[in-house]
C-alpha cells in the first residue's frame, strides 16, 4: 500500500496496480488535487529498505568518527525513512517523465495547503516567519530576522523547500525563494548544522 495525504479529493491508502505506478497515477486515484493544493511542495517520504539503510549508517559513522561526543548533542540519527525530493506539478505535466517518480511499497506523499510564509532559522538575531513577497531578495528575509548572527557563516546559506530538497543560495537568491521555504544560515561554532536540520526536516 501507499499513503495519500493532505489536499487531494480522497485522501487514505492505496494498493498499488502495478510495480511501476507513478505519481500521477496515484493522485489521479486520489480524484486530483484541491482547489487548496500547493502542488509544488508535496513531499513524499519513502521507507528505507537494507541497502538505504546501511548507506545512512555509514554516514552516520563517518560523521561520528569526524565528531565524537558532539554526535549526542546533534541528535542525528538513522532513522527507517527519508524525504524523496519531489517536483509534483512537473509530474502531473509530463506522466511518465524523468520527474513522474515509480512509487515503492510504504511510501506516503503529502500534498499541502498553499503557505504563503517563509521561515527565516539559524544563525540570524532573531529567526522568524515572514510573509512571502514575490521577487524579493534572500537579504530581504534576512533582514525581517535581525539580520546576521556574529558567528554566521554567511557564505554557506542554504534553502530547504517543502518538498524536501535542499538548495544553496546563489547570488541574491531571488529566483530561488518560494512559499513555504525556509533559509538556514549555519553557524560557525557547530559543525554538520547543514546535516543535523536535514535530518529532522
Amino acid at each position: 500500500n501507499v499513503t495519500v495525504d493532505g489536499e487531494v479529493l480522497f485522501r487514505g491508502d492505496y494498493t498499488l496496480n502495478t510495480k511501476s505506478e507513478r505519481l500521477s497515477s496515484l493522485i489521479q486515484r486520489a480524484g486530483g488535487v484541491s482547489r487548496y493544493a500547493y502542488v509544488r511542495g508535496a513531499k513524499l517520504r519513502r521507507v528505507a529498505n537494507e541497502e538505504e539503510l546501511r548507506r545512512m549508517e555509514d554516514v552516520v559513522k563517518m560523521m561520528r568518527r569526524e565528531i565524537g561526543d558532539a554526535m549526542a548533542t546533534l541528535g542525528l540519527k538513522v532513522d527507517s525513512t527519508f524525504t524523496v525530493g519531489i517536483d509534483l506539478e512537473a509530474a502531473l505535466a509530463n506522466p511518465g517523465g524523468d520527474a513522474d517518480l515509480v512509487l515503492r511499497e510504504g511510501d506516503v506523499l503529502t500534498v499541502p495547503e498553499y503557505n504563503n510564509t517563509v521561515k527565516v532559522n539559524g544563525a540570524v538575531m532573531m529567526p522568524n516567519t515572514v510573509s512571502y513577497a514575490a521577487g524579493k531578495s534572500v537579504k530581504y528575509y534576512l533582514i525581517q530576522a535581525g539580520g546576521y548572527s556574529a558567528n554566521a557563516k554567511k557564505s554557506q546559506k542554504f534553502i530547504i523547500y517543502m518538498n524536501g530538497q535542499v538548495a544553496e543560495v546563489k547570488g541574491s537568491g531571488k529566483k530561488q525563494i518560494e512559499p513555504g521555504c525556509e533559509i538556514v544560515v549555519p553557524n560557525k561554532t557547530k559543525k554538520f548544522n547543514f546535516a543535523n536540520i536535514v535530518s529532522n526536516a
